[in-house]
């Protein structure tokens, strides 16, 4: 309907690592013409900031990794905008990360991932490893700022419930292709994950100390996860 098409001029996928984003990325891109999209992420827009103006508009769909605190949103249009990401399970998201950084050679991290055990990974000051998700939606993915995770939490709860039109889980990724096909009044056409990883380590295969790590430098992701979830699942249920 023209109704839904102008609710949905201009997309942003703001895509968390590790959460499926690749394949919803893909999925939301059959909305658009090809001309019409752009791929971008942060570390390059901030070397090309002029990618975002090189044709004569401003492109109508826009992905990749970004953070709150990105240059992306200074330089998108001030109008309406859908602003969608995707959260996940964080103990799923470590060892996905993991798994990801070990066999993916072309990625600048795998020379130092591939010869660590999952313990030694875990030891590691990498930003995605500790409340990655709550720290990159309140901008605060590469800062220094101590702050409680209760306090980080209610941050990105914040943003969650303010800053984005739709945040759905992984762990539910058919029903949020669902509800964007439902609000688009559009099909879009399923395929294979786009973006798999060898798996080397599963969650259930964690030992307690390892689980239990995972969840202490975790525990605002926990909590947002959860309060995502709940939220989706009642959007889910109002159909």
């Amino acid at each position: 309907s023209s109704a839904a098409s102008d609710v949905y001029k201009r997309q942003l996928f703001s895509h968390i690592p590790k959460t499926a984003g690749t394949s919803c990325e893909n999925y939301l891109s059959q909305l658009f013409l090809i001309q019409d999209i752009l791929h971008v992420n942060a570390p390059d827009l901030n070397r090309f900031p002029e990618v975002i103006s090189l044709k004569n508009q401003c492109p109508r769909f826009i992905a990749g990794h970004h953070p709150m605190h990105g240059l992306i949103y200074q330089l998108i249009p001030h109008e309406k905008l859908v602003h969608l990401t995707l959260l996940r399970e964080p103990v799923s998201r470590v060892v996905s990360y993991y798994n990801y950084l070990n066999s993916r050679e072309s990625h600048a991290m795998n020379a130092v991932v591939t010869d660590l055990c999952f313990d030694g990974f875990l030891n590691q000051p990498m930003v995605e490893l500790h409340n990655g998700q709550s720290r990159r939606l309140t901008g605060l993915l590469h800062s220094d700022k101590s702050v409680t995770d209760s306090d980080l939490f209610e941050s990105a709860k914040t943003v969650v419930d303010n800053c984005f039109t739709l945040v759905g889980v992984t762990e539910q990724f058919e029903m949020f292709v669902k509800l964007i096909e439902s609000k688009c009044s559009i099909k879009i056409d399923r395929s294979p994950p786009k973006n798999p990883s060898k798996v080397s380590v599963k969650p259930d295969e964690l030992s307690n100390n390892q689980l239990k790590k995972i969840q202490s430098s975790n525990s605002a992701d926990i909590m947002l996860y959860q309060y995502v979830r709940d939220k989706f699942s009642k959007i889910i249920d109002s159909l």
